[in-house]
């Protein structure tokens, strides 16, 4: 199976990206894996001009989930990717209705995305809001959602961060389970 690791982290040694490494580790024997950081790449947001609407057999303008929380949300950097998912599935029919009464065509249905949050302080009444968000891109995308994966308690170091291994064995166990 072919897996992409997008990072959202500005910081190129950070707790993220460390995450990042050890998942693709753990996956690498059985899988064909690779890492993105998106602070490689010049990212611009959504100018709402509808352009990747008008080609319905391409994706548009977005290429897809890691990120250290910021703000109890994604960070400015994923934002601006998060914000030009629109681009991954085309209204079709319905328009003039809500969003989950309209006919969707979607370039990740039913294909699994997962989302892991570094942060530096709890899990709980921390990050809800990242989870809710991504839930909700699940669901407009018609996305399989793998799960969402938490690192609480990372040091800004990372040297002194402890990544949970029950949670990165589960990432793998779960993204094995995909490949059955």
């Amino acid at each position: 199976m072919n897996i992409l690791l997008l990072s959202g982290s500005p910081r190129k040694n950070g707790n993220t990206n460390a995450i990042v490494q050890r998942v693709a580790e753990r996956l690498k024997t059985n899988h064909n894996v690779e890492i993105c950081r998106i602070t490689d790449y010049q990212i611009n947001g959504c100018l709402g001009c509808n352009h990747c609407q008008s080609v319905l057999d391409k994706p548009g303008c977005w290429a897809r989930s890691w990120t250290p929380l910021y703000g109890h949300s994604y960070s400015g950097q994923l934002k601006l990717l998060m914000d030009r998912h629109v681009a991954l599935f085309k209204f079709v029919g319905g328009s003039d209705k809500a969003v989950d009464e309209m006919e969707i065509k979607s370039f990740i249905e039913n294909r699994p995305v997962g989302l892991i949050v570094s942060c530096q302080g709890p899990g709980e009444n921390n990050t809800e809001l990242v989870q809710m968000q991504f839930r909700k891109f699940c669901e407009s995308s018609l996305a399989f959602c793998l799960g969402t994966y938490i690192f609480p308690w990372c040091s800004p170091d990372v040297i002194g961060s402890q990544f949970s291994e029950d949670t990165l064995n589960r990432i793998v166990c779960n993204v094995e389970a995909q490949n059955k």
